[in-house]
Formats: structure tokens, sequence, C-alpha cells
């Protein structure tokens, strides 16, 4: 194998494993064949934003130039909290966007990544979400028509437990059993009166596995920009992280730089 082009987040079927794909100039290459053998990549001294085209230094938000970093919809502040949502107040861009993608319903959800948290996400993401954290189980809890009202549970649910993931145990898997169901129970208590409506009791466990063969006993998280290229096995793939011998590489932070793959027999 080996392909080359403008990086973007990895997308995935659901499988047993998940079932990963490269995708370079927007174009789909397999990457679960590869797990074993040595891989190389190569950072090759190009960034474009991912939305214009433009070719810039550095990225914003994950592959974007700064003003659409700064002027898209999709990068406002209720990106990374939901509860402060006020797309219908503004520009036309805005309200269109409103009524697109925040007016639309919206899932809260648990998920075990690092440990159990809490998290929203559109109706149409899950469980692409959880796949993208590395979750190995997700429980949706409540479902709303609008963003605002699922960032304000979860909100209220983060003032209780964590809402973030620490991305190195995630890569470990070193994980202690838990019950979600009854976690949703515990935190159904937790609830806004006024939201206490959009609680769900009914939806079952999603269960997830990666293909991941082997983690290193020390993670390390290679930086492209400081070692642009470099050559080392592969041994799993688990939410947007490439795992190898000696690294792990996040491939989403690198959205819109222009990297060669290549593997070896």
């Amino acid at each position: 194998m080996k392909v080359a082009g403008q990086l973007r987040k990895m997308t995935h079927e659901e499988a047993d494993p998940i079932q990963y794909f490269l995708s370079l100039d927007e174009k789909l290459t397999a990457i679960n064949p590869e797990i074993g053998r040595d891989m190389s990549l190569k950072f090759l001294n190009k960034i474009t934003c991912i939305e214009c085209g433009r070719s810039i230094k550095k990225t914003y938000d994950q592959g974007y130039c700064f003003p659409c970093a700064r002027d898209l919809p999709e990068n406002a502040m209720c990106a990374v909290r939901p509860e402060k949502c006020e797309h219908e107040f503004g520009n036309e861009q805005d309200r269109e966007f409103f009524e697109k993608y925040c007016k639309v319903d919206h899932l809260v959800y648990l998920s075990l990544t690092s440990g159990v948290k809490v998290g929203v996400t559109r109706h149409w993401n899950i469980p692409s979400r959880w796949i993208d954290q590395g979750a190995v189980q997700g429980l949706v809890i409540a479902r709303t028509p609008e963003r605002k009202l699922s960032g304000l549970i979860e909100v209220a649910l983060a003032e209780h437990m964590a809402d973030k993931t620490n991305w190195r145990k995630m890569l470990k898997g070193e994980l202690d059993p838990v019950d979600l169901k009854e976690i949703r129970s515990k935190v159904s208590k937790w609830f806004p009166d006024d939201l206490k409506q959009y609680f769900l009791n009914d939806q079952d466990v999603c269960e997830l596995h990666y293909p991941v063969v082997e983690v290193p006993p020390k993670i390390v998280s290679h930086n492209l920009d400081k070692e642009p290229h470099f050559r080392d096995r592969l041994t799993g793939i688990k939410g947007q992280y490439l795992i190898f011998d000696n690294r792990v590489i996040n491939l989403r932070k690198y959205g819109g730089y222009h990297v060669e793959f290549e593997s070896f027999n």
C-alpha cells in the first residue's frame, strides 16, 4: 500500500472489530489489513484548509485556516459547549446552520472510554461518535429536539461525572467493568426538572471492539511537526489513533496536512 494526499479523520464501518479507512484527498483506503506490517508516515511539508483549500502554515480546530475556524458556524463555541448555542440569533449563515444542525434531535449518552463519561451528539452520529472516542461501550440516555437542551443536560450531569476522556488510558484499554444501565438509573436523578421529560430508560448498551493487537507499554504521542517522517510497525487502531510499536499518532490532529503512507511486507 502506498497512498498520499490531504489527510482527513479516518472513517469506519461497523464490524467486529471496527473496520477503518484512511481518508486522503477524500478517497478511502482500508487500513486494517496493514496491522502487523511496517508502515512509514511522511509529512509532505504542505498544509491546506479542509474547507476552503488555501495553503496555510498551521491549522486551527483540526484542519481549518484561521478565517474558516473563526467564521464558520460549525466552529462556533457551541461545537464544544452545546449549552451555549446561539446560532438562531446570528446572521443568515448561522440561522441556516441552526435549522439544519442545531434544531434537530440530539442525544445525550454515557460512554466507557477511559472511564464513564457523558456526552452529546446529533442523532445521526451514533455509534460513530463513540468509535471516534475509542469507547468500548455506549448508551443513549436522552433525546432532545435541539442542541442547546442536550447541552444543558450534559452540564448538569458533568457536575457529578467526567465529560472528557483520558486518551492514554483509553488507548491502554485497562478499564474496570461497569454497568451502564445501572449508572443510567443513577444519573436520571441529576437531570434538571424541566428536562426530565427527555430521559430514555429503554435503550440497550452498544458494545464496540477495535482492531488492536498490542499497545506500547509507554504511550508516546508522535508529533509530525517535529519529526515529519517515521517508520514503525502498526499494531492497532482505536478512536482516531494509529498505534505503533513505539508511538501513537492522533490522525484527527493533522487534518489538512498532506502526507504519504506506505506499508511494507
